[in-house]
């Protein structure tokens, strides 16, 4: 991976953990796994994906294994949309954006409830909302970044 790429990951990590202090509850670190996966560069995919999953457990207050199962059904999504759709296509971006929405509202659900936490339902699904809303807008910038970026074709 060259230094730009370096540097266009590590300033959109920061962006995403800086954002997300504004909106908790919306995962701005999400488009950027499927950016990555897009690039299809796997090493790089599992560096990045293992950094961010360990920066989301570590600074969210649910039970250990809240983003793991996020980040696995992301991927899972996006490698069976990938047989139906173009991966770059917008269609299928919004549409990830959508399911992301309806899994946010219910994942929070189930885990709260494990952790015997009460969370107004209008909030979780204000969060959904709002993931489902930003996921494809961000997306959209970050590919239009990302692709004027200086390609080399290195792997990480």
């Amino acid at each position: 991976m060259n230094a730009s790429r370096v540097v266009f990951w590590t300033v959109f990590t920061l962006g995403g953990i800086w954002l997300q202090s504004f909106m908790p509850g919306v995962d701005f670190l999400a488009p950027g796994l499927i950016l990555s996966l897009q690039e299809e560069k796997p090493r790089a995919t599992v560096v990045m994906g293992l950094i961010w999953l360990m920066i989301q457990e570590g600074t969210g207050s649910l039970a250990f294994g809240t983003v793991v199962i996020w980040y696995g059904v992301l991927a899972a999504m996006f490698f069976f949309g990938h047989w139906l759709f173009e991966a770059k296509n917008f269609v299928f971006v919004i549409i990830l954006g959508a399911s992301l929405g309806v899994l946010h509202f219910g994942l929070m659900n189930v885990m709260t409830q494990l952790q015997d936490w009460r969370v107004p339902e209008g909030r979780v699904l204000m969060e959904a909302l709002v993931q489902a809303v930003v996921f494809p807008i961000e997306w959209g910038l970050l590919y239009v970044i990302h692709n004027q970026l200086p390609h080399n074709g290195q792997d990480v």
